[in-house]
């Protein structure tokens, strides 16, 4: 066997390809792991971890669309790679790289149906859940609360004007609902300004914090986006010497990306019930005329 038939060695995070390149050739993982992807509005989302002997990358060899994903090595990985001409080759001397393929293509829109299916009915919850929207950022908190384990915690959106924050819903020591900050000062206007959700586990050491009555030693914020638009932050902090992880901002992150949907719904079926409100008070008061 060639060299170059044992393929090429990636070091740990080296980039396979990224999402939108042109793709010729389909990859299969010789040995190593091969993490999967993809750009969303509030930052890149992992679809999978692929291990050894798994294919990916071959919709580009059927479709000639852009990559729809970006593959990143985990670790060293050898990986092999196939273009259109060496597949039909190996496939007249080794007929199962077929039913392997066809496989692997199978099993990745079996996940996909079962993802669009839970996704589908946490909209329809979501639906039912978003009617008020102080009542589902307090839902929100909640379940924030649950899963991380923190001494306080706010729901903050832009008021009206788009010109301060607004805190809807909080928790914890001398937590005050309704207070108003504005917007781009600390820790949570920089998130807002960025995007990017941030973790600080001593905020003494951070110059963007601005301290208060609430004693604060670390803190996480994400952002609540929707397309591509910030309008609001979801922040959990800790007094004591209790520190957060990656793992926590993770979690918090993907919470806020459902949280990012189901509050628009919120703030549009509230301006629409303003809007009808309007009309109908308009109609009353033409029928008085």
């Amino acid at each position: 066997m060639k060299d170059n038939e044992l393929g090429r060695i990636y070091a740990d995070g080296e980039v396979i390809f990224k999402e939108g390149d042109i793709g010729n050739v389909m990859y299969v993982i010789h040995s190593g792991k091969v993490r999967i992807t993809k750009k969303t509005d509030t930052g890149d989302i992992m679809l999978a971890i692929l291990d050894t002997g798994e294919i990916f990358g071959d919709m580009a060899l059927f479709d000639r669309l852009p990559r729809s994903a970006t593959a990143t090595a985990m670790g060293e990985a050898r990986i092999l790679s196939i273009d259109k001409k060496k597949l039909f080759s190996t496939i007249s001397r080794d007929p199962t790289l077929v039913f392997k393929t066809l496989e692997s293509m199978s099993r990745r829109i079996r996940k996909l149906d079962e993802e669009l299916t839970g996704l589908k009915k946490k909209r329809i919850d979501t639906l039912h859940l978003s009617i008020n929207l102080d009542e589902l950022c307090g839902l929100i908190m909640e379940e924030a609360r649950i899963i991380i384990s923190s001494d306080n915690g706010s729901i903050m959106l832009f008021d009206d004007d788009k010109k301060s924050l607004i805190i809807k819903t909080a928790f914890g020591a001398e937590s005050e609902p309704k207070a108003r900050f504005t917007v781009g000062k600390g820790i949570a206007g920089d998130v807002l300004r960025t995007g990017r959700a941030e973790l600080v586990n001593n905020v003494s050491l951070d110059e963007r914090f601005i301290p208060g009555a609430m004693r604060v030693k670390s803190v996480l914020c994400a952002p609540l986006r929707c397309k591509g638009q910030n309008f609001g932050v979801i922040n959990m902090s800790n007094s004591a010497e209790k520190l957060f992880t990656i793992d926590h901002l993770k979690l918090l992150h993907s919470l806020a990306i459902y949280a990012s949907i189901a509050i628009q719904n919120a703030l549009n079926f509230s301006q629409l019930k303003t809007a009808a409100d309007d009309i109908i008070l308009h109609a009353t008061m033409l029928d008085m005329m």
